[in-house]
């Protein structure tokens, strides 16, 4: 598979055609629908958390991109955003066994995609935030 790009704007109602993207990208090439599921739950996840958060305080204009390919035995995307820097990977986790009203909001979502993924990266380059996502596609997952 070619690797993929897709431009959205920074609005949540770009959330529902990205999705459709993703999938339409991922059967085009008869991807497993294990690994595509779980990727297109991080990359929702990923992409609503900069859509809310990344570009508060920040001036316009804002972008985010995201990148999509497959190669043998991996399915890798790239969330690429000029928003505010944020490694959402150096945030503490969230303390699970606490009862939910005792919790300090926010950080679910960075647990939920590590869980559901093979590799997680952030790096800030060039002005960019670049959260990158790996599932392997072998028939044996593990996660």
């Amino acid at each position: 598979m070619a690797g993929h790009q897709f431009s959205l704007d920074a609005d949540p109602r770009a959330i529902p055609r990205f999705l459709d993207w993703v999938a339409e990208a991922c059967a085009a090439e008869g991807l497993p629908a294990g690994p595509v599921f779980k990727m297109t739950l991080a990359l929702e996840e990923a992409v609503t958390n900069a859509i809310n958060y990344a570009f508060t305080g920040t001036p316009p204009p804002h972008r985010l991109i995201v990148r999509l390919a497959a190669e043998p035995a991996r399915l890798v995307a790239e969330v690429i955003d000029n928003g505010a820097p944020f490694d959402p990977l150096g945030q503490a986790p969230p303390d699970l066994a606490r009862p939910l009203a005792e919790r300090a909001p926010g950080g679910l979502g960075i647990h939920l995609i590590r869980g559901v993924m093979d590799r997680v990266e952030y790096r800030r380059e060039d002005g960019l935030n670049r959260l990158l996502l790996e599932k392997r596609l072998e028939p044996a997952q593990g996660r």
